[in-house]
């Protein structure tokens, strides 16, 4: 069973902010000793494996952050930019150990909760990922995007009552966030609220205006609300921007084969 939501990215962030600058990813990054003092080198090397993990070569990201790792291995911000990497290569349980390991150096890095529970419910642990998010919002109260992947682990569970209380808060708190609107019109379209789902999914088309799986969710209630001409558009529009998502194609289907079974009764 695929998650119902939309799950927001993991955090990366700069051991020394005040060192913070920009640095170009090559194979070969791994600064040499002559590049300074040992922190300007630590510092080098974190923000080389950042500019590696932007660009998606996530295996030399890895390199260089076990290179910050084996050269200070209390650092938490390391293990923390590691672990993050990982989960983007789909290594979930080496993720979540160097979240673990960046937790226990440092009890208050509110981005290891966040990352450790947004993976603990790519796994589908959701009962120990609505912890760790709940921990991260302990830490920081306006903690938006936290608040919108637990309200995926509460839905999972079936909490559906707490999920849109922290859909509901994400929206206060960031009215921008249109993967939080497509998360909470699922949930509307599940409990049958569709004309809410109809709206929360058009909030969301209004950020991603080609978003295909919005599309078709959106088709999804509009057809339940008997509104057929709105819903064969957003199937036909979900199928260009993506001909092989199953919930457009049956919708698509469906509602040309109700149209002309009507049309030939006629």
């Amino acid at each position: 069973m695929r998650l119902i939501g939309a799950l927001f990215a993991l955090a990366l962030i700069m051991a020394s902010p005040a060192r913070a600058g920009t640095a170009a990813c090559a194979d070969n990054a791994i600064p040499l000793e002559a590049q300074g003092s040992d922190q300007d080198q630590l510092d080098n090397l974190v923000k080389q494996g950042l500019a590696c993990a932007q660009e998606g070569k996530r295996a030399t990201a890895v390199a260089l952050f076990s290179e910050v790792i084996r050269r200070d291995p209390t650092n938490p911000v390391a293990y923390l930019n590691r672990g993050s990497t990982q989960a983007g290569l789909g290594e979930v349980a080496l993720a979540v150990g160097d979240f673990s390991t960046a937790i226990s150096l440092k009890p208050d890095l509110v981005e290891a909760w966040y990352d450790r529970g947004t993976t603990l419910t790519h796994m589908r642990r959701f009962e120990a990922a609505i912890a760790d998010f709940t921990e991260a919002l302990r830490l920081r109260p306006d903690f938006a995007l936290a608040y919108c992947n637990r309200g995926i682990a509460n839905f999972e569970l079936g909490h559906y009552d707490d999920a849109l209380v922290d859909y509901a808060v994400t929206i206060d708190h960031d009215p921008k966030l249109g993967y939080c609107y497509f998360n909470r019109g699922s949930l509307y379209l599940t409990l049958g609220d569709y004309q809410k789902a109809v709206s929360d999914f058009t909030t969301a088309l209004g950020a991603r205006p080609t978003d295909a799986a919005s599309l078709s969710r959106r088709g999804q209630a509009y057809e339940a609300l008997d509104q057929k001409v709105h819903a064969l558009d957003d199937f036909r529009a979900a199928l260009q921007v993506d001909p092989k998502l199953e919930s457009a194609k049956e919708g698509f289907a469906r509602l040309m084969a109700e149209q002309q079974r009507s049309d030939g009764a006629k």
